[in-house]
């Protein structure tokens, strides 16, 4: 064999050889879905600026079962967490005429805010050792 061939059929035996590592995933466990009743939509927020606005990463899921697991990959960090069950599909969490979310909600560390949520108090922290992270969606009326 010439050494060219010898050093490039060495490399692909080496590439092959080697397992491929999957980034983790940061993992949200949503309970108390409401089966077949429109959608869940997951929202992560990096910055306070962007929070309920402009989401960093937007997941949406079916509504199809009374647990549901988003799955983001993102890097290590910390992330605001918004959720809601669209039951209507029409794209937006539904709101009475006083700002309170008729449609069921949830927010990181199963938050429960009295008026606006806050971004400090939706923060997760999450890194490739996190267990996942369990949110539980309410009704705020």
């Amino acid at each position: 064999m010439t050494p060219i061939f010898l050093s490039g059929f060495l490399a692909l035996m080496l590439s092959a050889a080697r397992p491929t590592l999957q980034q983790p995933s940061l993992l949200i466990e949503i309970t108390n879905v409401q089966p077949n009743r429109g959608k869940i939509v997951v929202e992560l927020y990096k910055d306070k600026a962007d929070w309920l606005k402009t989401p960093f990463r937007k997941l949406t899921l079916p509504a199809d079962k009374s647990t549901k697991t988003a799955s983001f990959t993102v890097p290590p960090g910390q992330y605001a967490v918004s959720i809601y069950q669209d039951k209507n599909e029409n794209g937006t969490l539904d709101q009475n005429f006083l700002n309170i979310p008729k449609e069921p909600i949830g927010f990181g560390n199963n938050y429960r805010p009295f008026g606006k949520p806050k971004f400090e108090s939706s923060v997760i922290r999450y890194n490739p050792g996190s267990k996942p992270e369990a949110i539980n969606l309410f009704e705020a009326l």
